[in-house]
C-alpha cells in the first residue's frame, strides 16, 4: 500500500460498519477478552490518576477496560476514523475524562508525556519501518517509569509456524451469525494485515530504549507486548 493511500484506505475500511465493529471483532478474535484483560492488568503505574493514551483507539473498548482500573485517569483516544471514535464517545459517557483526536499516530503530535500508552490490534497494519519509528516515538512520550502495552498480531518466525497460526485462526473464527456483508468487511480488513515477527517487535522495543521488554501473553499469532521507560 503506498504511503499516500495508507491513511485513506485504513480510514475507509474501519469506518465502514463502525457501529457493528465490536460485535464482529468478538467473532474474529478468539482470545479478545484475554488480550484486553491482560493489557489492563499490566497497565501498572504508581498513582491512581495516570495520563493514558490509546493509539488506534477505535471504538474505545480497550480504554473502557483501563477506565475500570483507573476511574480518575485522564484518557486520550487517537484514531484515524471519526466514525469509530463516535462509537467510543457513546461507550464512554464521562466527557471530562476523555479526549478524542482524529489523526494518524505516526504524524500526530501527542502533545506531551503520558504514564501509560496502549494500542490494540492496530500497529500490525503499519510498514515495518513505521513500527520501529512508532515505538521510538512512544518511548519519547512516556514519563519515566511509564509503560507501553501493545495487544496485537505477530507473524510466525518460520513458514510452518505461520501456517499453524493461520490454521488455528481460521478454525476458531466464528462467522456463523454474521451477514455476508459483514463477512466481506472483515475479509477486506484482514487484507490490510502486515504483522512482523514477535522477535522483531521485541528487538525494536529494546532498540527504542524500553526496559523489561517482554511478551506476557501469547495465543498463536496474538500477543501482549510490554515495555517500560
Amino acid at each position: 500500500m503506498e504511503e499516500k493511500n495508507r491513511d485513506q484506505v485504513l480510514r475507509e475500511k474501519f469506518s465502514k460498519g463502525a457501529s457493528s465493529y465490536d460485535r464482529q471483532r468478538k467473532h474474529v478474535i478468539p482470545c479478545l477478552e484475554d488480550l484486553y484483560r491482560i493489557t489492563s492488568d499490566l497497565s501498572i503505574v504508581n498513582h491512581s490518576k495516570p495520563k493514558i493514551l490509546d493509539l488506534g483507539a477505535g471504538t474505545g473498548l480497550l480504554t473502557s477496560y483501563l477506565y475500570q482500573r483507573y476511574p480518575a485517569g485522564d484518557f486520550h483516544l487517537l484514531d484515524l476514523s471519526e466514525a469509530m471514535l463516535e462509537v467510543a464517545r457513546s461507550r464512554l459517557k464521562d466527557e471530562s475524562s476523555f479526549q478524542y483526536m482524529v489523526g494518524d499516530y505516526l504524524k500526530y503530535d501527542f502533545g506531551g508525556l503520558f504514564d501509560i500508552i496502549v494500542s490494540s490490534l492496530s500497529i500490525h497494519h503499519l510498514e515495518h519501518s513505521d513500527k520501529e519509528f512508532l515505538y521510538r516515538k512512544i518511548y519519547q512520550h512516556l514519563n519515566p517509569g511509564g509503560v507501553f502495552l501493545n495487544a496485537d498480531q505477530v507473524l510466525g518466525p518460520y513458514p510452518a509456524n505461520e501456517a499453524e497460526y493461520q490454521r488455528n485462526w481460521m478454525e476458531k473464527i466464528d462467522v456463523g451469525s454474521l451477514s455476508e456483508s459483514e463477512k466481506g468487511i472483515i475479509s477486506d480488513r484482514m487484507k490490510l494485515d502486515n504483522p512482523a515477527s514477535l522477535q522483531a517487535n521485541l528487538k525494536w522495543l529494546e532498540e527504542a530504549g524500553f526496559k523489561d521488554v517482554d511478551v506476557y501473553y501469547k495465543y498463536y499469532n496474538f500477543v501482549v507486548l510490554y515495555g517500560k521507560k
